[in-house]
């Protein structure tokens, strides 16, 4: 399967489409006002500037996205920088593999700007796919009700 990916920056006819998917999953961190979300969204589209957002596409379809952003959770990381976020495959997509090749596709972003690292947050404790593709566990953590595992790739 090959996908083709585009900068969200460059189909932002899309972020409703986003904003749904994100919403199927991250409805508590969304809050009610979805259209507030997807306006603040669309202020933040860029394809230099930390958020960048990608999508993946097959054939002519989004089936999914991630983000190359320059912090998440704050609160708890405040000194974290560069994070892997807000990965989401479109539920007929999944099993494909699509996770990891936009996981890929958001590291080698990452490297060609010179980063030196990306952390994530993921709810799976075990990591999942990213055990596979190289990332390692930092530390279990508790935020809104929810255990979460951050982990790193320092790109070896």
């Amino acid at each position: 399967m090959s996908l083709r990916y585009q900068f969200l920056y460059d189909r932002p006819d899309e972020t409703q489409t986003v904003i749904r998917w994100w919403n199927t999953v991250w409805s508590d961190r969304l809050g009610p006002d979805l259209k507030g979300v997807e306006q603040q969204l669309a202020k933040s589209l860029s394809k230099t500037e930390l958020p960048i957002h990608l999508l993946a596409y097959l054939d002519e379809a989004p089936i999914g996205t991630a983000a190359l952003k320059y912090r998440e959770n704050e609160v708890l990381y405040p000194d974290c920088y560069y994070w892997l976020g807000s990965v989401f495959v479109d539920p007929d997509y999944r099993g494909l593999k699509v996770a990891s090749q936009l996981t890929m596709k958001v590291i080698s972003l990452a490297k060609d700007r010179g980063l030196p690292h990306l952390y994530l947050q993921t709810a799976n404790l075990n990591g999942g796919l990213y055990t596979s593709l190289g990332w390692e566990p930092v530390e279990r953590f508790f935020y809104n009700n929810e255990e979460s595992l951050l982990m790193l790739n320092k790109f070896k």
